[in-house]
């Protein structure tokens, strides 16, 4: 079975072979600049705590995250973009199939999107999840994790030319995103691990998330 970064390897290539070469660029820059600006230093990071937070699902049910923190020996928290990024939904669709390992493991899977709930209810159901996508509207709790960036006018008009529709998917006026970021936390919300990348085509790992929790189960026996 292939990993999720062969994965998003293979989508690349598919990408960079079907794109304009001017338009790669303007994408692969931004990634640079991102990393050149030192925005996600603030980030937080191992050691540091989680704030408590309540948001509505894409059903619309409201979860407390102190309800499932209590609740779990660990939480999964996964932050992503949008349904329209391709790279999102291959992580989700890992994210699915290690899903049932965490439970095994006493571990709560989250994931949070600026996405309206339309749009997370939409990928919910395409991918058959069964875990909760919630709505950080406006990058509420995303900004409190310190992963928020603002999309350069130079790929906001590339992705116009790609078709997708920032404004429209999170309908907040704005053009912040969330980087891709995977917490796990335990009972005490103290941040056990953190991955956070300026680059958006990066991500977690599904089996690094099963084995930081299994390491740390052995450390605390």
């Amino acid at each position: 079975m292939p990993t999720l970064e062969e994965n998003i390897e293979n989508y690349l290539l598919d990408f960079q072979k079907n794109v304009p070469k001017e338009t790669q660029d303007v994408l692969n820059n931004a990634i640079e600049k991102l990393k050149e600006s030192k925005k996600l230093s603030k980030a937080l990071k191992v050691g540091d705590k989680i704030p408590e937070f309540s948001l509505s699902n894409h059903d619309r049910k409201i979860i407390n995250i102190k309800d499932i923190v209590e609740k779990n020996k660990y939480t999964v928290l996964n932050f992503f973009d949008g349904s329209w990024s391709p790279y999102s939904n291959l992580q989700l669709m890992a994210l699915q199939k290690v899903a049932s390992q965490l439970k095994i493991l006493n571990a709560a899977l989250i994931t949070l999107s600026p996405q309206t709930q339309d749009k997370s209810l939409y990928l919910f159901e395409k991918h058959s999840l069964n875990f909760d996508i919630l709505y950080d509207k406006n990058n509420t709790i995303a900004k409190e994790f310190g992963i928020v960036y603002t999309l350069s006018d130079e790929v906001i008009s590339t992705y116009d030319k790609l078709k997708v529709d920032i404004l429209e998917a999170n309908r907040n006026g704005t053009f912040d995103l969330p980087s891709p970021a995977t917490y796990i936390v335990n009972k005490n919300y103290e941040i056990i691990y953190a991955f956070v990348d300026e680059n958006y085509r990066k991500r977690c790992e599904p089996k690094t998330i099963i084995d930081v929790i299994k390491k740390d189960m052995i450390n605390k026996r």
